[in-house]
């Protein structure tokens, strides 16, 4: 197959992906916006008519933006493609990279940078517009302009600390551990994996967020309660200042060994009563009794080392290389190549990983309703975390399949057997 061949393949998938995703985005569009669907959610969530109007208004500019920025992403995306833009990054990186010594590995790392710095300067309009307007307008956000551009920096800086060394190391792997690379960098990529989930609660977390103790005693009583309850050993539990960037709430737990720390957003403690941010708190330790999160973390695991597999099947094709600009087959290349045409195959693959996280969040629900004071506790704060955020409460079921990882507030609520 031609090179040229292989481009126009590409392109046309790629226009049928977003002509798919852009049908269905509509298509939902036109479900939330049709009156019969709306009153029956005010009537089955006491929501009010103006409550209603604030999340059709915030869905709608959204889905406006959607459609703005993602298709402008697409067209850069193959202009980019078509005009031979990665093959003069190439010769780009490969001039820089003879000033350090011009080895394969060096010139990928600039290869991948020069690409991360041009995408992320095509983004960065979209991530202020989308902050700055559309949560601004809608009241949720909270950051200034000075932290916003401080979280990037910081996000460009521990990128570069922990992921271009990770780069450096598969493209090494690639080029010198022989035909069975693709093991060793997959064991590689799991370490890092395991590692950064360690590092995030103590020393990453930290640098985008303060931490501090909670002050409620009340709210502290009844989470370790709780935890008791379900046999969940918390080594702490903190409440992270997520109100300097928005009014959106939640709660996580985190760390891989040994005692997990507990971490609530100042926002849903702002929001809710005890006994709610409770009820919330409990649906994610579901997640964790019901083994969801060890289980997801498995499943990632071997899903890097299919992809890594799969990658080195791909390395000795020529032309689907030469079809992308570059100049020849490469380590670096290698990987720009699959992962793209990855792209189009996790798109493919995304309904099955969202029905399975539905799964979990409705097997969630159901653990958190068994460890609760009242059943009800926990579909009045899922209630409470949709006016304070705003979050249309129906959906299309075509569009939820493809795209949501949480079943829509509706769907869950009746599964709970909750009414108003």
């Amino acid at each position: 197959m031609s090179p040229s061949l292989i481009c126009k393949i590409f392109v046309a998938l790629r226009l049928l992906q977003f002509t798919v995703e852009h049908g269905l985005a509509a298509l939902n569009r036109r479900y939330y916006l049709r009156g019969e669907h709306q009153q029956e959610a005010q009537a089955l969530l006491a929501i009010s008519a103006d409550q209603m109007r604030k999340s059709v208004a915030y869905s709608e500019d959204k889905y406006r933006f959607g459609v703005l920025s993602e298709s402008v992403s697409l067209l850069v995306t193959l202009i980019f493609l078509m005009s031979g833009g990665f093959g003069l990054v190439e010769a780009a990186a490969i001039t820089l990279g003879g000033f350090a010594g011009g080895s394969v590995v060096i010139v990928g790392v600039f290869f991948f940078a020069l690409l991360f710095g041009a995408s992320m300067l095509v983004g960065l309009p979209f991530e202020y517009y989308r902050t700055f307007v559309i949560e601004a307008r809608h009241g949720f956000n909270r950051q200034t302009p000075g932290g916003f551009w401080l979280d990037r920096f910081k996000g460009v800086v521990l990128g570069a600390v922990l992921g271009l060394p990770l780069l450096a190391l598969i493209l090494w792997l690639m080029v010198a551990a022989g035909p069975f690379w693709w093991v060793y960098a997959w064991g590689s990529m799991s370490a890092f994996s395991i590692l950064t989930a360690w590092l995030y609660p103590t020393f990453l977390a930290p640098l985008f967020n303060k931490f501090s103790p909670v002050q409620d005693q009340t709210l502290l009583e009844q989470i370790y309660a709780l935890a008791t309850r379900v046999g969940f050993q918390a080594a702490g539990i903190s409440v992270m200042d997520a109100s300097k960037r928005s009014s959106h709430g939640n709660a996580y737990f985190t760390g891989v060994f040994g005692k997990k720390r507990i971490v609530l957003f100042d926002t849903l403690v702002q929001a809710m009563g005890a006994s709610e941010v409770v009820a919330v708190l409990a649906h994610e330790l579901g997640h964790f009794k019901l083994h969801h999160v060890r289980w997801g973390l498995l499943r990632g695991i071997v899903m890097t080392g299919v992809i890594f597999y799969l990658l080195s099947l791909c390395l000795p094709l020529v032309d689907v290389y030469l079809a992308f600009g570059l100049s020849g087959p490469s380590p670096y290349g290698a990987l720009l190549v699959f992962g793209m045409w990855f792209g189009l195959l996790s798109f493919c693959l995304q309904p099955f990983g969202n029905w399975l996280s539905q799964r979990h969040e409705f097997a969630a629900d159901h653990f958190a309703t068994q460890h609760l004071e009242s059943s009800k506790l926990l579909g009045t704060a899922l209630l409470k975390l949709r006016e304070t955020s705003a979050g249309m409460p129906i959906s299309h079921p075509w569009y939820s399949t493809v795209y949501h990882s949480h079943p829509p507030l509706l769907t869950r609520l009746v599964a709970l057997g909750y009414s108003v």
